[in-house]
């Protein structure tokens, strides 16, 4: 059984499990019977256990932006009027290149966590290779090396032997750190720790008058090291500090994260690491250490990191550090492997479709229309499709009532085992798993759920009664979180704080513009010194504390039978939205991510917004490199959407019906962000290919098509063609932004090629560039000007007819026999009118053609040319009426020249 930390209240106690005794009575058997040598102040006490593989690729978890409709800053979602800040994601933004702003071994966002499953005691002392014949070839790899971590008197590093090299560097400051942070300016200040005491595989650090120290468990292994904080003495629960280790090797080495106690980066070639542990004030793992990390030899590659990386899955995750799926009667390196390749053959190539069926017999004719045809092999739907519900109302994590499936879970365990059936699988969309707020189990009149995650309790103040909107809060000395607004919990009443303000000098909180009886409860009088608890939230969602293996438990109580209809319906994915950092406990997310993972009996994927689940130690392994691109955070989005569907800020961009300029430049965006997996759905926030949209976006054709070229050209993309794309874009935080566009088509060879397009610009360089908006695809360059205007535009082309697009606002009047002028001589002259909320296109020829505001074509119109050509350089052009005509006082137009056309290397690999 998986476990995570205790939840900070005073009724949830530590305790040993069954089964922790039965791991600890095998281990000191296993020790007793060979246990290995020793190196330094480190030994092999841990069992080994059988050899194996694995590693990923720096940045296969990226931390931008949201995912699917993680965007949302409003007031919830499809006129909930959520208290908290909008829907589905947090509108995150993250740390531009891949690689940057490491937090695992020198891996963007490599940090695991948690226990195994139960029952997962294989602990063997098998040395031997293994039997790859079946599984990989894996050369002449050793399995019996011997790695440790020595330290000095000084508590200095010495030596870090990695499978029987050393590749420790001595000309560093290397050694532990006691780090405290000033809270006003953030400042940190770092002190040597070099009292040192050891005594067998423990070493003992303590400042210099031994007021603080800490306690690592050191164990050896064949081709890592892992460190366990297990005790702390002196820091009394303060926040300031924290302790970190610096380590510089003579080769690239990694540090991978068991959990989220823990954090690390590496910099310079991965030479140089660094291992904090800055949540001292945390309470005590249920496996007793305050935070565990292990040490690997990242200079190893293919089959020989695969062999390490396995070692280390097989190791800890038998030891309960690492989840591991279930269903596995051992957890050797053999099976680890096994795991590993049928997780990498499941999704070496994955292409998604998104659907939004609007009854069952719409579901299955989307899939045998646009879903098998494709070639995709998995099918997105959003949890408004599958559940029926957004945020939990009436129904539970684990309810299936959408209109597709009216008999609930037997509808869709059938589609699912359809799907099966064609070699595709289910992705679920949800938010985090959470309690429905009209539950009765949880919120009444009478009765309050106490077993959430918490940020801190204290008192009240003074007495208050039913209608008061104002409370005063005394927080305890375990508070954790200061907040500007909150939700807090008295007695049986939930109530909702609009506004928080602290005084520093009484540190009494004010708690105004409150909204009583919350979420079902009733408002109730209060007295002075009653127990005030905060309650944490995502979006006015409340979640369960951490209280995995206490007796009672409220996280397994939610995560149990919605792991479980995971699992039966055989997703492919999960996926945790709406999660939001929980400062109050960090740890939090990784726990209850690892929960399900380890519940699950078939190899998954998993996301929450801006990367993957830290359970999917499979996309470490360099075996899975071509699975973990394919399955990563960014899809390469073939989006549609209809006009007047866009909300927001930029609504005036995201109300438009893409044309397929915006999806290809949204395309080049994504394969530059490292997608690899053709995404076919809706480019807009939080919603899903709909039969409307399919019937009425008058480009569904083309855009079908585009996605079935990336379904061939995705797996196999060239690297040159990516240094292609890139020297025409420039990154901007999480995407691309430019000028030109991407066009890919075919030649007459039947080679694909990119043809850049670019959307001039006006000289003066007053012109946005085409930009990516993460939950709605591109917003295209265009120039708003009213009929007769004259704009100087830039053309960094050849000399040539330019294409043309010209929209009429559809709150004005009908441009009348279009004239466009080019450089007071050259001439597109148009017989006919383009109405309100008509776009006029011209690519060459003797007419143009018009569409309505969803692309659809309404009808060609006879153009006559007349010298009309752009020079190379400024241009000016003049976008009018016909002599007489009416002219409309608001316009968006483009004008686009081709650059040369380039053959993909990819073609090489088709």
């Amino acid at each position: 059984m998986y476990a995570s930390p205790l939840y900070n209240d005073s009724h949830f106690h530590f305790k040993i499990s069954f089964k922790w005794i039965s791991i600890l009575f095998l281990v000191l058997l296993l020790s007793a019977c060979g246990g290995g040598s020793d190196s330094g102040s480190s030994s092999t006490n841990d069992p080994v256990v059988e050899d194996s593989t694995g590693t990923g690729e720096e940045g296969s978890s990226e931390t931008g932006s949201g995912e699917e409709g993680s965007d949302e800053t409003g007031s919830g979602e499809e006129g909930s009027n959520e208290t908290g800040s909008g829907e589905e994601g947090s509108n995150e933004i993250g740390s531009g290149e891949e690689g940057s702003n490491e937090t695992g071994s020198g891996e963007e966002g490599s940090n695991e966590t948690g226990l195994g499953e139960e029952g997962s005691n294989e602990i063997g002392e098998d040395n031997e290779p293994v039997d790859t014949d079946a599984i990989i070839e894996v050369a002449s790899w050793e399995y019996d090396n011997q790695s440790s971590l020595s330290f000095d008197n000084n508590g200095v590093p010495t030596s870090l032997v990695l499978g029987s090299v050393d590749l420790f560097s001595n000309d560093s400051p290397s050694g532990f750190y006691l780090v405290q942070t000033d809270e006003e300016t953030d400042e940190e200040t770092e002190t040597l720790l070099s009292n040192v005491s050891s005594s067998g595989d423990e070493i003992t650090i303590a400042n210099a008058d031994s007021s603080i120290s800490f306690t690592l468990s050191n164990k050896s292994y064949g081709n890592h090291v892992a460190l366990h904080l297990i005790n702390i003495k002196g820091i009394n629960g303060d926040h300031t500090y924290g302790l970190r280790l610096y380590i510089k090797a003579n080769a690239a080495i990694a540090a991978y994260t068991l959990d989220d106690y823990v954090t690390t980066n590496s910099w310079r070639t991965n030479k140089y690491l660094n291992i904090n542990w800055p949540y001292l004030w945390g309470d005590a793992r249920l496996d007793g250490t305050y935070g565990s990390v292990v040490i690997y030899n990242k200079s190893a590659e293919d089959d020989e990191l695969d062999a390490v990386l396995a070692e280390i899955w097989a190791v800890q995750g038998t030891l309960g550090y690492m989840p591991k799926p279930a269903g596995q009667d051992s957890w050797t390196r053999t099976t680890v492997l096994a795991w590993v390749k049928a997780w990498a053959e499941k999704f070496n190539i994955i292409n998604k479709v998104s659907i939004g069926p609007v009854d069952s017999e719409d579901l299955y004719n989307m899939t045998e229309k646009w879903v098998i045809p494709s070639g995709a092999n998995r099918v997105y739907m959003f949890s408004t499709v599958w559940r029926g519900e957004y945020h939990l109302y009436e129904l539970r994590n684990e309810s299936v009532d959408g209109d597709a499936f009216p008999n609930g879970k037997s509808d869709l365990l059938a589609y699912s085992e359809y799907l099966e059936g064609k070699g595709a699988h289910l992705q679920l969309k949800s938010l985090v798993p959470h309690l429905p707020r009209n539950d009765a189990t949880y919120f009444s009149d009478t009765f309050s759920e106490t077993r959430f995650l918490s940020w801190g309790a204290g008192t009240l103040v003074d007495a208050i009664g039913t209608d008061d909107t104002t409370l005063q809060f005394k927080p305890g000395p375990d508070y954790i979180w200061e907040q500007e607004t909150a939700f807090v919990r008295i007695d049986t009443e939930m109530i909702y704080t609009g506004s928080i303000e602290i005084n520093a000098e009484t540190g009494i909180w004010t708690l105004s513009e409150l909204t009583r009886g919350y979420i079902g409860t009733a408002p109730h009088a209060h007295s002075a010194g009653d127990a005030v608890v905060g309650v944490s939230h995502s979006y006015s969602d409340f979640h369960f504390a951490n209280d995995f293996e206490q007796p009672d438990s409220l996280a397994e109580e939610v995560l149990n039978p919605y792991g479980e209809l995971l699992n039966e319906m055989k997703v492919g994915h999960l996926h945790f939205d709406g999660t939001l950092d929980k400062e109050e406990q960090p740890w939090y997310l990784r726990d209850y991510t690892n929960y399900l993972y380890s519940m699950q009996e078939q190899p998954v994927t998993g996301s929450v917004v801006g990367g993957s689940i830290d359970a999917n130690f499979e996309k470490m392994f360099p075996m899975a490199e071509q699975a973990t691109k394919a399955a990563g955070y960014y899809g390469i989005r073939i989006g549609m959407r209809l006009h007047d569907m866009g909300r927001g800020a930029d609504a005036d961009k995201r109300d438009f019906a893409p044309n397929m300029l915006d999806i290809h430049f949204d395309v080049s965006d994504l394969i530059l962000l490292g997608a690899r997996r053709p995404d076919f759905g809706a480019a807009f926030s939080g919603r899903s290919l709909t039969t409307e949209i399919l019937d009425n976006y008058g480009f569904t054709d083309e855009a079908f098509a585009l996605y079935k070229d990336w379904i061939i050209l995705a797996p196999v993309y060239d690297d040159i063609d990516v240094e292609y794309a890139e020297s025409f874009f420039t990154r901007v935080g999480v995407h691309y932004r430019g000028e030109d566009v991407l066009v890919l088509s075919k030649n007459s060879d039947g080679k694909y090629i990119y043809t850049p397009h670019r959307v001039m610009g006006r000289s003066s360089g007053e012109d946005e560039l085409i930009t990516i908006d993460q939950e709605w695809g591109a917003n295209r360059r265009t120039q708003n000007i009213a009929a007769g205007d004259s704009l100087e535009l830039y053309n960094p082309n050849d000399a040539q007819e330019p294409q043309v697009m010209v929209y009429v606002d559809e709150d004005t009047t009908a441009l009348q026999d279009p004239l466009i002028t080019v450089n007071g001589s050259g001439t597109l002259s148009v017989t006919g009118d383009i109405d309100p909320g008509e776009y006029m296109t011209f690519e060459g020829g003797s007419t143009v053609t018009i569409f309505d505001q969803d692309w659809n074509v309404l009808r060609t119109l006879p153009a006559t040319t007349t010298g009309f050509i752009v020079n190379n350089g400024n241009n000016t052009i003049v976008t009018a009426a016909g002599s007489g005509s009416d002219a409309p006082d608001n316009l968006l137009v483009q004008y686009i020249t081709l650059g040369d056309e380039y053959v993909l290397e990819t073609n090489k690999h088709l």
